[in-house]
């Protein structure tokens, strides 16, 4: 055992944090068994790394991951397009993945590379590997919604996000502030920290995929040899994949758990019938199109057909 080992600062900045925490924990454990022990993973929540390293003041995750007093941590993919990585809005378009099969291809393979290169490009941080926030996107409603006009009548809770905002405007919706609207986007595991306490209804969309992504700091990167870029490397990508099999399952569990749901406060979760999830799509993929154009080097097309 390495007596004397590097102490990595991985910041929570997003809620559940649980969901996070099982991320950062498993990642520790294969940093240290391919590095033999080497680091000691301090893990903080965001309020209690403002309370011990900032006055309790406020803090910006990617300031801190730039400047080092963070070495790693696990945005949305959204929040990085919000920053300037523009890119990562294409993650969030409607309809553009097949499966999780699918989206395993992308974020594994040579377009996932250009993505992470895109964040450093942008924001000076490094991005090891993606990760999912529940999966598959579904929608919590103050009333049943069983067809696709439905929605219409709806408003949704606003969102930064141009993507976003088209697709509730393809569907007839307006928006409003998270504590008057009717409809907010989520998924399953997320359901309690997204959705308002009216919202007791889930419909199952599978519309959009909740994507993050394992950040790290740029300095710390390039102070490694290529022997130990590797070990981190492999680190998150094994942390990544067995992290988006187990959000899938936390999914599947809340959904077929009727005591699981009571718990979180969900009165119903159905499936749109098949007629009326092409009718979704009908209205969403041309969101997806429009959008395409906006992306270079065909990166949406690319995405469809790999």
């Amino acid at each position: 055992m390495n007596d004397k080992k590097t102490k990595l600062t991985w910041l929570l900045f997003h809620e559940p944090a649980e969901l996070f925490i099982r991320t950062a924990e498993h990642f520790g454990e294969e940093i240290n068994r391919l590095t033999g022990d080497k680091y000691e993973i301090e893990i903080l929540e965001l309020d209690e790394y403002n309370n011990k390293y900032n006055n309790g003041k406020p803090t910006d995750p990617i300031a801190e991951l730039r400047e080092g007093r963070v070495q790693m941590s696990q945005l949305y993919t959204n929040s990085l397009a919000k920053m300037d990585a523009t890119d990562f809005f294409a993650l969030a378009l409607p309809f553009l993945f097949k499966d999780h099969d699918h989206c395993t291809r992308v974020l594994e393979g040579e377009i996932g590379d250009e993505m992470r290169s895109h964040v450093h490009d942008k924001l000076n941080v490094r991005s090891l590997s993606f990760t999912y926030s529940g999966g598959y996107k579904c929608m919590a409603s103050d009333k049943p919604l069983e067809t696709v006009e439905d929605f219409s009548s709806l408003t949704a809770a606003h969102e930064v996000s141009p993507v976003f905002m088209e697709m509730f405007k393809a569907l007839g919706m307006s928006s409003a502030i998270k504590a008057d609207a009717n409809v907010t986007q989520t998924t399953l595991p997320r359901y309690h920290v997204d959705s308002s306490p009216s919202q007791t209804h889930v419909i199952d969309t599978h519309h959009s995929m909740y994507l993050t992504t394992i950040l790290m700091n740029d300095g710390l990167w390039e102070g490694l040899s290529v022997d130990e870029q590797m070990n981190f490397k492999e680190a998150a990508n094994i942390c990544a994949r067995a992290e988006r099999i187990k959000s899938v399952a936390d999914a599947e569990e809340i959904k077929n758990n009727v005591s699981k749901q009571a718990e979180m406060g969900i009165e119903t979760i159905s499936d749109l019938p098949e007629a009326e999830v092409e009718k979704l799509r009908a209205k969403l993929v041309p969101v997806t199109d429009k959008f395409a154009k906006f992306f270079g080097n065909d990166l949406v097309d690319r995405i469809r057909k790999s």
